[in-house]
């Protein structure tokens, strides 16, 4: 019985990564088939895809680019979360923050990325630019998470606390900060693939000289999408590779404890 129960747990993994890559890969190459010789320009098959990514992917330069490209967005991410985790706490803790921070972060949230993009682009120095805007998508997820899960967990625990002679600080600590570990690892996954998306739409529209964004855009401006859609498709696996890792790493934590 258990090995059935394993066995159908792998197939059932096996299929979900291999059926859609199957059937959109498969859609991909019909499209590309049926289309007219110009327009091939535009939408090359998988197979020229993966062959121009296996000949320019791996190169120093391609992947100097690309360690640039994750530097820079961790950072921005890195940051976001820790600005966003203070200001869920001071804005749950002190009403004159949650007046003045409140309304930022909704704002933040509601502005489009491509605004932002071009608005930074008047103060920030390009290199810096995917940080900035990477650090701008972290914050207010991040601070959401905190605050509600702060706000959610306060009423009943605040009686024990005041029953029990419990200090807010003691309390917040040891108490109602485990609480909302949870959601905030949750919010962290979805928060780096917001940021990764927007950090390299920053280097596509700024272009900083090393990064995946100057690849996507030097070689639009080329007329060469075969290598569009390979950069495109480094940034996607990238992008996999990263928030399944940070997945994992938050499980681990919250088994262990």
């Amino acid at each position: 019985m258990k090995n059935k129960l394993t066995n159908n747990k792998i197939l059932d993994r096996f299929l979900r990564i291999v059926l859609p890559l199957v059937f959109w890969i498969g859609l991909w190459e019909v499209l590309s088939l049926l289309i007219s010789d110009r327009l091939k320009l535009f939408l090359p098959g998988p197979i020229q895809v993966f062959e121009k990514w296996f000949t320019v992917g791996f190169t120093p330069t391609y992947l100097e680019m690309a360690g640039i490209t994750l530097l820079r967005i961790f950072i921005g991410f890195l940051l976001g979360i820790f600005v966003g985790f203070l200001l869920g706490l001071f804005t749950h803790g002190l009403k004159i923050m949650d007046y003045i921070f409140a309304p930022a972060m909704k704002i933040i949230r509601a502005v489009p990325v491509v605004s932002f993009i071009i608005l930074a682009f008047l103060f920030v120095d390009v290199n810096n630019l995917p940080i900035v805007i990477s650090f701008l998508m972290v914050v207010p997820l991040i601070w959401q998470s905190v605050y509600d899960g702060l706000a959610n967990t306060s009423k009943e625990l605040d009686a024990v606390s005041r029953l029990y002679n419990v200090g807010k600080m003691k309390t917040l600590v040891q108490v109602k900060l485990p609480q909302i570990i949870p959601g905030l690892f949750s919010s962290s996954v979805s928060a780096l693939g917001y940021a990764w998306k927007a950090g390299v739409a920053a280097e596509v529209l700024c272009t900083p000289a090393k990064s995946l964004g100057h690849i996507i855009y030097s070689a639009k401006a080329a007329l060469n999408f075969d290598e569009v859609y390979a950069a495109t498709l480094t940034v996607v696996l990238l992008s996999i590779i990263l928030e399944e890792l940070l997945k994992y790493i938050c499980e681990r934590i919250l088994k262990r404890a």
